[in-house]
Parts: C-alpha cells; structure tokens; sequence
C-alpha cells in the first residue's frame, strides 16, 4: 500500500478531525502529498504530523472557512501558488445544525447550505476541469445515512446532503474522462467529535445501537479502507457509487 498514490496530490477538507481526518492519514501513508483543509489552525498542526520532517514536504495546510462564499477562490489561489493540483477531492467538511422545521432558522439554512451544498459545486468547479485535463481524478463525497432516514432533528441537514450526492451522482453519469471518478460514502453513527456529545445523552447511544445490525457504533477509521480503494487502481471502475459505511443502519 505505501506509495500506491506516489505523485498525486489530494485535497481532504474537513481533515483535521473525524472522518476526515483518518482518510488524510490513510492517503498520506498510501504516498500521496496531502492538502489538509479545515476552518482553523488545527488544519496546520494534523499537515505538521503528517509530514515526513525530512525537507520533502509531504503535507500542507490550507485554512479556510467553507461557510464563506469566497472560501474556495481563496483556496485555488493559495494551491496554484504553492503549485499543487489535486487529483484527489474528498469532500468531508460539511455543517450539521439539529433543528426541527419548526424551530429551523435562517442561519442554520445558510450555514448548512453553503458547507454542505454550494462548496462542494464551487470546489468541483474549480477542480475538475484539471482531472479532466490529465484524465485521472477521484472524487468522494462524504455523505451521510440521514439522507434516507433522516431523524426529524436533521430535516434540512439531510436534504443538502442528499443534494450533494446528487451532484456526484449526476457527474458520475455526465463525465467522459477514461479515468475520472466520482463516488458518495454514506457513513452511519460514528464516534466523531460532533457526535460524542449526542451519544453521550441520556439513553442515545442504546437507542443508536438498536438500529445497527452489527451492535456497535463506528468509529472514523471504518471508513478508511473503502476511501482508499476508491483512489487506488484496484477501484478504477467503480463510479456513481453510494457506498454505506453504516453497520447496516439504513436497513
């Protein structure tokens, strides 16, 4: 496995924490050079240790808040700088705000839908035509199970997640590139730092375990190996998948 993405360059957002951050590490040991995205400067200190510390410098950072409308132009005017292209997207960041449509608010449908939504068609388009110019890129969009069952508390959250899997999935079918693939992991309950504290409340984590088939609730590094089979050669045709990564949760 390592040096299988020797020469590629993957952009991870959100990969200073959670999901994202165990597929940046399983990238980074796979031989890719990594672009650590987050909002703050825990971004700085996860591309620190990843990097190699021996002068080839591995592992970058890339602050920027995605909530922000000029967040992406920003990030493609520091990687063409630095003269990165990524070849690998993987689109974790996203915003969870828990809110009933009856108290749903107006910054909680901002928030989420700029995240979670319109980030991800900016970062497509202003990553994808260079996939397409080398006829090689792999994007993954880190869904999530609520997009089929969604609890009444994730409405709007659901809704721009299964939004973005239809962007995938409808580039995956509009694509003509011999070797550009686009691909959605669903994961289920998993022990993040978002969700530790939903698990933590009375009765919350039984009541999750209840719904998963194999009795346990996941943890970040559950979603690494099908993340990298994605980017390997050995996954080269699969494209427009909807990957759950759940315990059999959704079922």
């Amino acid at each position: 496995m390592a040096g299988a993405l020797s020469g590629r360059v993957a952009l991870v957002t959100g990969a200073a924490r959670g999901i994202g951050l165990a597929i940046a590490t399983a990238l980074a040991g796979a031989g890719a050079r990594l672009v650590v995205h987050d909002r703050d400067d825990e971004a700085l200190a996860v591309a620190r240790r990843l990097g190699d510390g021996d002068g080839d410098v591995k592992a970058v950072s890339l602050i920027a808040d995605l909530a922000e409308p000029n967040a992406v132009e920003r990030m493609v005017v520091e990687l063409r700088a630095q003269a990165l292209a990524p070849d690998i997207l993987v689109l974790c960041a996203s915003t969870e705000i828990r809110q009933t449509l009856d108290n749903l608010s107006d910054d909680a449908l901002t928030m989420q839908s700029e995240v979670n939504l319109h980030a991800t068609a900016r970062l497509l388009k202003a990553f994808l035509p260079g996939m397409r110019a080398q006829n090689f890129g792999r994007i993954i969009a880190i869904g999530s199970v609520q997009e089929m069952r969604a609890n009444d508390d994730c409405l709007y959250y659901a809704a721009t997640k299964a939004a973005q899997t239809n962007i995938i999935l409808n580039l995956a079918r509009t694509t003509r590139a011999a070797d550009v693939t686009f691909n959605v992991i669903q994961p289920g309950a998993i022990r993040t730092d978002r969700n530790r504290a939903i698990l933590a409340q009375q009765g919350r984590e039984k009541q999750a375990i209840a719904r998963i088939p194999l009795g346990r609730i996941g943890v970040p590094e559950d979603c690494v190996g099908i993340a990298l089979l994605l980017c390997l050669p050995d996954g080269n045709y699969i494209n427009g998948a909807e990957i759950a990564v759940d315990g059999g949760m959704r079922l």
